[in-house]
């Protein structure tokens, strides 16, 4: 497999857009002395998810919500506020990926980063961290608990959502966690939201010595067709690509530009 090139950022160098999606899922040998799970051993409870979205009012779209620059939101100063949110299992990396972005993108203004994390530093409820495109546009980033308890916290975080960045964990050992944290998303959103949604695909920890395969992990997940981009999140590897997907496919999706 040839993982997307890496992008570095130097200070005050312009905030630029890739020109193409990276190309990944060539064919890998499978790890071997591992246990892969798989989506029949897993058990969800789609009427329990099901009713927190509609408690969360996490409603079918609109049809002013797909058209560009219908349904925007805006703040007291009149730009336009567009909400990103990592989603995925606990200790995917999501928090991690956040806080590289922040302390290594400077071409971006970004305000200040809230945490609300327990005693070993997971996620219990949401990472949140404002990022302005220029004078007109802010995203709001946000990451959730992973932690299958926290399901209500998670979910309440999606209302509103504009772009999301589903981050799976490549230890095979994780591919149950991956697999269930995929499936409520797809509960909570419902089909109309997933068609339309702007969704990034992170496969993360590939510095993994039993990694999964990259087209093996798309297969099971039943993503392929998305946005990919094989990441490392403690060295920051491929996170800025992935971000800039993700930014431009917001704007296009809000904005229409």
């Amino acid at each position: 497999m040839t993982p997307p090139e890496t992008v570095s950022v130097e200070p005050g160098e312009p905030f630029t857009l890739p020109r193409e999606t990276p190309r990944v899922g060539a064919r890998e040998p499978e790890p071997t002395g591992t246990i892969v799970a798989s989506s029949t051993e897993l058990r969800m409870d789609a009427e329990a998810t099901s009713n927190i979205a509609r408690a969360a009012r996490i409603h079918p779209r609109r049809v002013t919500e797909v058209v560009p620059g219908a349904d925007l939101r805006r703040d007291e100063e009149g730009r336009i506020r567009i909400k990103i949110v990592f989603y995925g299992p606990s200790l995917s990396g999501k928090t991690t990926a956040l806080r590289w972005l922040f302390a290594n993108v400077r071409s971006l203004g970004k305000g200040r980063i809230v945490e609300i994390g327990d005693e070993l530093g997971r996620t219990t409820y949401f990472d949140f961290i404002p990022v302005s495109a220029g004078e007109r546009v802010v995203f709001d980033v946000f990451t959730v608990a992973g932690q299958r308890r926290h399901a209500t916290q998670r979910i309440n975080v999606l209302r509103g959502v504009d772009g999301l960045i589903f981050m799976a964990d490549s230890a095979p050992e994780q591919m149950n966690e991956n697999l269930a944290s995929i499936q409520e998303l797809r509960i909570a959103l419902g089909t109309d939201r997933m068609a339309t949604l702007p969704i990034v695909v992170a496969l993360n920890k590939r510095d993994l010595p039993n990694a999964m395969p990259v087209d093996r992990m798309l297969q099971m997940l039943d993503l392929h067709g998305y946005p990919a981009f094989t990441t490392i999140a403690t060295e920051g590897k491929n996170l800025l690509r992935m971000m800039q997907r993700m930014l431009r496919d917001a704007i296009v999706f809000k904005i229409g530009i």
